[in-house]
């Protein structure tokens, strides 16, 4: 009687037991979950080095300029390609000249008849055989024709476009029949010689940089070439969306060859002397809950938020987030979880 009265408490107690030793039983730990993850770290400290910034630029020249037809006209000729080197001089593109050759045929045969009505009059005004107004109107004759035949000759001169300096040529696709409407650009000219980088810096920094400061570019599309810049000169009016200032840095070394009129290039330029804690750049990733880090705490993982600052060289200073002392993962973050074990590779 003792042992069925106890049986309903003793079952009431057991059921819950087994079902949550069930439900344990069954639960999949995470693949590697005791295992081990080997990793290399930084120790965070304080370091004093020259601050920087790094700025989107584009490569162009110090002297370029937009080539095109001032009366238009259609294309007759079309004698270079995208890309090629010119000389001072050498003919790029023509329209058809038939009219403006018209017109400056019929001009210098007014100018010469006007010359030579002049000369026959001259020793006869000498002479005192003509008076000074018929004089007068004979002078103003032939200057009037020396103007129209001027006047016509540049209007036929405008029907070629010639290269004004040695340069390359950036146009764009044109073909023999077309219509260029009057000042329509046909293409660009630029010295590449003297190449320069131009890139936009916001307000706040823009007084930090001055002109005559050396800074670098890299060229990504050229496997990362570095190219040594001068500062030559900075806009005095701001960019009204964007807040910022244009900025233009004369090529002083490095091998220019391949370099391309807007390759982008990566700026850096360095803002004066820093101090403060600061970890490699490779430490830090961008999440979409913001800047983070792992670091080590008691031989385990674990992810912290940060605020960096300024960049030096191949590091960033820290803001807020880490100390002094800090152990921060920088390589094998890839396999890492909250409170992974880790070791350091040897």
């Amino acid at each position: 009687m003792k042992i069925s009265s106890q049986l309903p408490t003793f079952s009431y107690w057991i059921l819950p037991l087994l079902l949550l030793g069930a439900c344990t039983t069954g639960r999949q730990k995470p693949t590697g979950w005791n295992d081990t993850i080997p990793v290399r770290y930084i120790i965070v400290g304080n370091v004093e080095a020259s601050a920087g910034r790094n700025y989107v630029g584009a490569i162009g020249s110090e002297r370029e300029v937009s080539l095109s037809f001032p009366m238009g006209g259609v294309l007759t000729k079309v004698c270079v390609r995208n890309g090629q080197h010119v000389s001072a001089g050498q003919v790029i593109a023509e329209t058809d000249a038939t009219s403006a050759r018209s017109l400056h045929d019929a001009s210098l045969a007014t100018l010469r008849q006007a010359e030579d009505a002049h000369r026959r009059l001259e020793a006869v005004h000498k002479e005192g055989g003509i008076s000074e107004v018929r004089w007068m109107e004979m002078e103003t004759d032939l200057e009037k024709a020396r103007q129209a035949e001027l006047s016509s000759r540049k209007h036929l001169e405008d029907c070629t476009i010639k290269a004004p300096f040695p340069g390359v040529v950036s146009c764009a696709d044109h073909h023999v029949g077309e219509e260029m409407k009057p000042g329509e650009p046909f293409c660009r000219l630029l010295d590449m010689e003297r190449l320069q980088v131009n890139f936009s810096v916001p307000e706040q920094e823009i007084a930090l940089i001055s002109i005559g400061d050396q800074v670098t570019a890299i060229v990504p599309a050229l496997r990362d070439r570095p190219l040594r810049l001068r500062v030559a000169d900075k806009g005095m009016t701001a960019n009204p969306m964007g807040h910022t200032y244009r900025v233009h840095a004369s090529v002083i070394g490095g091998e220019r060859k391949d370099l391309l009129p807007d390759m982008v290039t990566k700026v850096q330029a360095t803002l004066g002397e820093a101090d403060g804690m600061a970890i490699p750049i490779e430490c830090v990733q961008t999440m979409p809950e913001g800047t983070i880090v792992w670091v080590v705490k008691n031989g385990r993982s674990e992810q912290r938020r940060i605020e960096v600052g300024d960049f030096y060289y191949n590091g960033v200073y820290i803001k807020s987030g880490l100390s002094v002392g800090d152990t921060v993962i920088a390589e094998g973050r890839q396999k890492l979880y909250t409170g992974a074990p880790v070791k350091p590779i040897r």
